[in-house]
């Protein structure tokens, strides 16, 4: 059962669709969430070349970045607040200095699931890659994450890639015990160079969301093609509305979440990902 979201607050729109995400969880799960803001001081004062006499205008400078990124971060907070208490929902906002990755993976520790936009790295800029603090995140993050595009659905099915690996058992385990799938129809996706094989692995996550009381549909797929082309095809046809797989898997899928198939399967789908070790 999930008792507590943390969600990054940056004004990205990823980051946005991430927070409107983890307030819609909460209110639906009954569940409480806490907003997490970052001051990024190493980044907003960092070197750059200046003339001479030019320190004493950078450090006027740097002060006037960090005031408005504190303003900044303040209205976010206020925003984060209203909407939180327009459902009821339980809340709390941490404000926080430091390196952005480690100071989520230091607060997640306190909670169930982590929401965060793909590109939120608290600089206050719009930047559509993968911002580096997520690939850090997906790769070390001991908690589930969900990592949201520009938009974040929370209706319709959900799409669950299955490799028969340790790591997808894991995700799709806890999927279910998360339960804020609950209402959602599941489709199985594995995929292998062999049919039978792919059915297999696909029943064994089936049976597995049944018994806790998924409407679960199997898809056996064999294919030698890039799993996320498979992946966000089969996203396409089910027009599904979140994707969970494990951060590693099998050989072909072993460095998934590491180089640019990541990259590309983040920026092309148009829905969240769920993720797990």
């Amino acid at each position: 059962m999930l008792r507590t979201i943390l969600v990054a607050l940056d004004a990205t729109p990823a980051s946005t669709a991430a927070q409107e995400l983890a307030i819609e969880i909460a209110r639906r799960q009954g569940c409480a969430i806490t907003g997490l803001a970052v001051l990024d001081r190493v980044h907003i004062t960092a070197p750059t070349p200046v003339g001479i006499g030019g320190m004493a205008y950078k450090e006027h400078r740097d002060q006037v970045k960090l005031e408005e990124a504190k303003a900044f971060l303040t209205r976010l907070e206020q925003g984060f607040q209203r909407s939180c208490e327009a459902i009821g929902a339980l809340w709390q906002i941490i404000e926080a200095e430091g390196v952005p990755h480690e100071l989520i993976e230091q607060e997640s520790a306190r909670h169930d699931l982590l929401v965060i936009g793909k590109d939120t790295d608290f600089h206050f800029d719009e930047d559509p890659s993968i911002a580096d603090a997520v690939q850090t995140l997906l790769r070390e993050n001991s908690r589930p994450i969900i990592v949201c595009p520009d938009n974040a659905p929370t209706d319709g099915p959900v799409l669950v890639a299955h490799d028969g690996s340790v790591r997808a058992s894991r995700t799709i385990h806890m999927l279910a015990l998360l339960g804020f799938a609950q209402d959602r129809p599941i489709h199985v996706l594995s995929i292998s160079r062999g049919r039978r094989e792919a059915e297999e692995w696909a029943r064994l996550a089936a049976d597995l969301l049944i018994k806790h009381e998924h409407d679960v549909t199997v898809h056996g797929v064999a294919s030698d093609a890039d799993p996320a082309d498979i992946i966000l095809a089969q996203r396409d046809a089910l027009d599904a509305t979140l994707i969970a797989m494990g951060a590693y898997g099998q050989s072909t899928w072993r460095d998934f979440f590491v180089g640019s198939t990541t990259k590309r399967l983040l920026n092309a789908c148009p829905c969240p990902l769920f993720v797990h070790h």
